[in-house]
């Protein structure tokens, strides 16, 4: 008898444990404690892609690339993003020679970011399939 309990002691312990752990996995994250907003991509092109940020006087400020099938979270300055409306623009790393070239790219509408939101751009195969979210914080 001592053997049976001491399995269901075991067992129960163990789905103790699974519940505080996903208890942890579950808990969302509310957004960036530092003056940023945060942009996460996700890279479904068959390339990597280059990420550039417009501010509302046009001026361009890279922020990074993601690797085929990649996901990356950047950082938007909370300073740009306080001057006005920014752009998001992507364009696929394809080399010179290729029929895509380096000049073809996609980009978002103007967008108004406050700190705390989280902007989710989902690049695709075909860049005109390409989605934007943007959460609130």
């Amino acid at each position: 008898m001592k053997k049976g309990t001491l399995h269901v002691a075991v067992a129960a312990a163990a789905l103790m444990g699974l519940g505080a752990t996903s208890a942890k996995a579950e808990t969302p994250v509310l957004g960036p404690s530092n003056n940023t907003v945060d942009l996460r991509v996700v890279n479904n092109n068959a390339s990597k892609v280059r990420v550039y940020l417009v501010d509302a006087n046009g001026k361009m400020y890279r922020l990074g690339q993601v690797a085929q099938s990649d996901f990356r979270i950047m950082q938007i300055p909370g300073d740009i993003a306080a001057k006005g409306d920014v752009q998001i623009r992507i364009f696929p790393d394809e080399p010179v020679w290729s029929l895509r070239g380096d000049a073809e790219g996609i980009r978002t509408q103007a967008l108004e970011l406050k700190l705390g939101d989280a902007v989710n751009l989902f690049v695709e195969t075909n860049l005109d399939d390409s989605l934007v979210e943007i959460h609130r914080g």
